[in-house]
């Protein structure tokens, strides 16, 4: 393939990788171990997704081992109605590869133009590629492992499994993994250690520790170390213990007149063991018909691990009438949301914020006198001149 013919089709990789391919390639990856002077045919599918005539190249994409790959098919065309095409490959693997450890090669579809001659491929639209992983095994023993971790709640257990791929030309005798778990500031919190297992050259085991996750929700960070006689290999992992979340506590309104702007305190807890960012705050008002009568939201505010923060929103209650009404408040952050349904009884100067099965603290203006002691001193006042009245009445009969 001539230089400038590859720069092309690079190119055009490039632009199609951001758009829906037309075309699609199955299975996404194939791994087959190194064995000398063998051959091996490898089937694969190339799809015509949007169900069109088109014509697609096929070939090998460059590498160290492209040229063990051999292809039977070069340009294909497709029929509107041909969903997918069936195509194969042999792989023919000489009697050694000097360097161990994985090898990939890519066998790549790309759409071109219809009718197509030659290396002319200007206008191709879109390419994918199935992967061909050749593995080639280390002298003596080797070990790769990754870490895999469950989710669980507070509380539960969590399994921790340590896949381990023995990529040498020698057996493993004797493997075992040690899982060390840290919390956000590294500080150890648990130590695991799982069975210990034999493991054949070019084969695969797993092996399984169990944690009761008895701590706080949030991130942590665990780090597998593998032995295996004499050697050790290492893999890490972030994991998330629980939920992210954000408890609503207490909402509160201080020094409140009907008419003018109420804010509402909003006291909330972060549960998780890491900082939350741009928590933002929001409320829904609306009457006994489910009539919204606001929706007010408060700037966005981090809180702390493991702590509590107040929160803000603002209301203006001007044209708003006494009563009761329905509402929700809301807390959005980090793509999620917690909500919890509240009443608010709204009188002159006060307002009174319960949650479901739970009253918030009450406050009222501390300026004023309140609606009941208004009521009060009416009563007083029709009574005083009752009795004004009465003695008036008596005092002109005796006259």
């Amino acid at each position: 393939m001539n230089k400038k013919l590859w720069l092309g089709i690079v190119a055009i990789l490039i632009v199609s990788s951001i758009n829906v391919f037309a075309i699609g390639i199955s299975p996404g990856k194939t791994i087959l171990d190194f064995s000398p002077n063998t051959q091996q045919d490898i089937v694969f599918r190339v799809l015509n997704n949007e169900k069109k005539e088109m014509d697609v190249l096929l070939y090998v994409g460059e590498s160290e081992l492209s040229d063990i790959v051999t292809l039977y098919d070069s340009i294909i065309s497709f029929k509107s109605e041909e969903e997918s095409k069936e195509f194969r490959y042999t792989v023919n693997f000489p009697d050694k590869i000097d360097t161990p450890g994985d090898h990939e090669i890519q066998i790549i579809a790309l759409e071109i133009p219809k009718g197509t001659k030659g290396n002319n491929f200007v206008g191709a639209t879109a390419a994918v590629a199935t992967i061909l992983k050749v593995r080639v095994p280390y002298p003596g023993k080797y070990a790769k492992i990754e870490l895999a971790v469950s989710d669980a709640k507070v509380g539960e257990e969590m399994t921790f499994v340590v896949p381990v791929w023995n990529l040498g030309t020698d057996d493993i005798i004797n493997a075992q993994a040690s899982i060390d778990i840290l919390g956000p500031t590294n500080e150890k919190i648990a130590t695991l250690s799982t069975e210990k297992k034999g493991i054949k050259s070019k084969s695969k085991s797993e092996l399984v520790a169990k944690w009761e996750a008895d701590t706080n929700a949030g991130k942590y960070f665990a780090v597998a170390t593998l032995t295996y006689d004499g050697k050790t290999a290492r893999a890490e992992k972030i994991f998330a213990l629980g939920d992210l979340f954000i408890d609503i506590i207490d909402i509160n309104v201080k020094n409140f007149n009907l008419g003018e702007v109420a804010k509402f305190n909003i006291l909330v807890e972060n549960k998780w063991n890491d900082l939350i960012t741009n928590i933002v705050p929001e409320i829904k008002i609306s009457d006994k018909n489910g009539n919204e009568v606001a929706v007010f939201k408060g700037a966005g505010a981090d809180v702390d691990a493991l702590s509590k923060a107040e929160l803000n929103a603002y209301w203006d209650t001007e044209g708003v009438k006494e009563g009761v009404y329905d509402g929700k408040a809301i807390l959005h952050y980090s793509g999620k949301t917690t909500e919890k349904q509240l009443k608010t009884d709204i009188s002159l100067n006060g307002i009174k914020v319960s949650f479901l099965g739970q009253t918030a603290q009450v406050v009222r203006g501390g300026a004023g006198v309140g609606r009941n002691s208004v009521l009060v001193i009416l009563v007083m006042i029709l009574i005083i001149i009752n009795v004004g009245w009465f003695i008036y009445i008596k005092r002109m009969k005796r006259g």
